[in-house]
């Protein structure tokens, strides 16, 4: 029982007229009345009355006829989701996200797609980099915004943006009175950074770069989250380095200052596994570059 026939029957019905229902179905009278012979066969009963003058339901045509349109129907909506799907319109995005990336448009962007696509459920997960790329890899996520370089082979980076980094520092600390902080004047300070699992190309560049200052920097704790670090540092446990959009959340007891020279950028970046991003991706990756990273 297909559903060309069941719509062949719809319309006989509705019509009451084997002619009608033919020329509004482009199809012959004689074809559509062998359908309905078909379905007939098929159901068991007859489901018109026929003569010359007209046509009409029999009670078992009676009762066929809801269910009928509601498998029409039931079909055109299942047709319906899946084109909306391929489209990324419809379905779900598993987006996995850093702590940082949402300190920028990323909340924003998650709130316009919910607007725009609201068939689309969003499942947001948070962790680090590492742990995003195994998940990606495995298969957990759709899309991840974390921090390249990456070291699975088989995901694709798509750059989004840098992102500039800041010092936190106690507000009451000698150097909180400088607009920019000279790198060579934390010699002797207290370091909290992220542990370099999390994010060894950070790392060795910022212990790089102080290095090159004359200096090897005191690391007094490996922390993280940088909003974590934060906390830390109001509570004068040490002095380290946050993104801007971490810097631009006031925080009793801290400041945050330009450095000279500057810290190295914090590279932001979309992944996803290989070969191809499922379309509600697509969409959302859109709208990250259409609100300008």
């Amino acid at each position: 029982m297909d559903i060309r026939s069941l719509a062949c029957f719809i319309a006989v019905a509705e019509d009451l007229h084997f002619r009608r229902a033919a020329e509004r179905l482009n199809l012959t009278q004689p074809a559509l009345s062998q359908r309905i012979r078909a379905l007939e066969e098929q159901v068991g009963t007859a489901l018109f009355e026929r003569d010359r003058r007209r046509v009409s339901l029999t009670p078992a045509g009676q009762a066929f006829l809801a269910p009928a349109r509601a498998a029409v129907a039931s079909v055109g909506e299942a047709k319906s989701a899946a084109l909306r799907a391929a489209r990324g319109e419809f379905g779900r995005l598993r987006l996995g996200f850093t702590v940082i990336a949402f300190y920028g448009s990323l909340p924003d962007t998650v709130w316009r797609f919910r607007q725009r696509y609201p068939q689309v459920e969003v499942e947001l997960q948070e962790m680090n980099s590492p742990r995003l790329e195994r998940a990606l890899d495995n298969g957990e996520l759709d899309l991840g915004v974390l921090h390249p370089p990456l070291s699975t082979p088989s995901l694709v980076v798509h750059p989004l943006a840098e992102l500039p980094m800041r010092l936190a520092l106690p507000a009451n600390h000698p150097l909180a009175g400088n607009e920019i902080v000279p790198l060579e004047a934390l010699r002797d300070e207290p370091l909290l950074c992220a542990p370099r699992s999390v994010g060894p190309s950070i790392f060795d560049r910022l212990i790089g770069l102080l290095c090159a200052q004359g200096f090897s920097p005191r690391i007094a704790l490996e922390v993280t989250p940088m909003t974590t670090l934060v906390g830390l540092v109001a509570a004068g446990a040490g002095l380290g380095f946050v993104t801007a959009g971490i810097a631009a959340i006031p925080r009793p007891g801290v400041v945050f200052r330009e450095t000279t020279p500057p810290p190295p950028t914090l590279p932001l970046a979309a992944a996803w596994r290989e070969p191809s991003l499922i379309p509600s991706a697509k969409r959302f990756l859109a709208l990250v570059d259409e609100s300008g990273r």
